[in-house]
């Protein structure tokens, strides 16, 4: 196997955890203190008794028999004194659908990604449903980098080096393995052995589902969202078994769950509508400025937005959405041009900022949880708008 001569690997330790996961998760524990939000706003706590065809089922205080909670009636599922993991693992998968795990440890062969959750039962899922791992945690130099590269289309896998300087270097070829210590790669026809402490990580050449949906999004104490189409029916009252994409199923224990909700986590601006639009050209004009936002402002391609620098568009966060998550870059139609700022501004208040130059794309994943408005810019920088045509990669709101 050829090593490049930036390489060097170290060993890697996977630290277990104190309990197995051989077996499934026995129900012998005391059940779990769960707080249960319907959609007529009345919040009923009880303890989790699992579930029971489309119900949950909770042992309420002072009540003989357990009470039946239909999945349609359920807004979400609030573990009691849930509290957050100070060191969590870092290493993270993400799924076509969305779904984001973090993992101790994490291999990989020519069918499938294995992980091994924190302290869950390890996950084993068709590679084809694996987007991309990262190997360590981001950061404001590295996530607009390593975000940029989420909707960027591949025809090949992408080896993701990471630079003194914190650049990130992606590089096309194919994934032939992954073990604790090095990803196997093969660029141009010859194999590599690219050590994991080098690497930010690696993409997979799969693209976001269009037809993924999910009905249930389960957040973990350690910063994992699964998004699951369903909850298995079960007795066991210390986990709740989820289906993942490829009718995967996975058992999460309560003492791992932070919060479970219900219906749609999604919404592509592209496909609503826009609170309000505008358009500023960086050079007066005398066209009233109905016709110039017509001609010029923000439309919707597809799933993304397109935008000329001067243009805005606004749209209303409705109540339980937590994330504007996106990419945005300088549209393919443009061969050169200056640079353009980008602004994303929540409630009137700037929360991310990035200068476009050239033909990077920079991704985005911001907080908007309680906010009303969200509002996407693009300005010309001072050398004139020339070429300043930018597009907004599936922009989308998530719960």
């Amino acid at each position: 196997m050829k090593r490049p001569p930036w390489f060097s690997a170290i060993p890697f330790v996977a630290v277990l955890g104190c309990v197995s996961f051989a077996v499934p998760f026995s129900a012998t524990c005391r059940a779990a203190v769960v707080q249960i939000e319907l959609t007529s706003g009345e919040t009923v706590r009880g303890r989790y008794a699992g579930v029971a065809g489309t119900s949950v089922q909770l042992q309420v205080d002072g009540e003989s028999s357990h009470r039946m909670l239909a999945v349609d009636q359920i807004v979400s599922l609030q573990v009691a004194d849930a509290r957050e993991s100070s060191a969590g693992p870092a290493t993270n998968v993400t799924l076509i659908d969305g779904t984001s795990i973090f993992a101790r440890d994490v291999t990989a062969d020519d069918s499938a990604v294995t992980l091994q959750p924190q302290r869950q039962a390890e996950l084993r899922l068709p590679i084809g449903q694996v987007q991309s791992i990262r190997f360590r945690p981001g950061g404001p130099a590295t996530d607009p980098q390593w975000l940029g590269l989420v909707d960027k289309p591949s025809r090949s896998d992408r080896m993701v080096i990471r630079r003194g300087n914190d650049q990130l270097d992606p590089i096309e070829g194919v994934v032939v393995g992954l073990d604790a210590e090095q990803l196997r790669f093969e660029l141009d026809g010859d194999p590599i052995e690219a050590p994991r402490d080098r690497l930010e990580g690696v993409f997979f050449r799969t693209a976001t589902d269009p037809a993924a949906s999910s009905a249930v999004k389960i957040t973990t104490i350690d910063g994992s969202i699964f998004l699951a189409s369903r909850l298995e029916p079960s007795e066991a009252t210390d986990a709740v078994e989820i289906v993942l994409p490829g009718q995967v199923r996975h058992p999460i224990p309560l003492e791992r769950i932070k919060r479970i909700t219900w219906a749609s986590g999604r919404i592509l601006l592209a496909q609503a509508s826009a609170a309000s639009t505008r358009m500023s050209p960086y050079l007066a004009t005398n066209l009233p400025a109905d016709l110039t936002s017509d001609w010029f402002g923000p439309a919707a391609q597809g799933e993304d937005l397109v935008m000329v620098a001067g243009g805005a568009a606004e749209y209303r966060v409705e109540p339980g959405f937590q994330t504007l998550a996106g990419s945005v870059g300088r549209d393919k139609l443009v061969t050169a041009g200056g640079t353009v700022i980008i602004r994303l501004v929540v409630d009137d208040v700037v929360q991310w900022e990035q200068a476009l130059a050239e033909s990077e794309s920079k991704g985005f994943r911001i907080p908007v949880a309680g906010a009303r408005r969200v509002r996407l810019e693009a300005l010309a920088g001072d050398d004139g708008d020339v070429g300043d045509l930018i597009r907004f990669f599936k922009p989308r709101l998530m719960k």
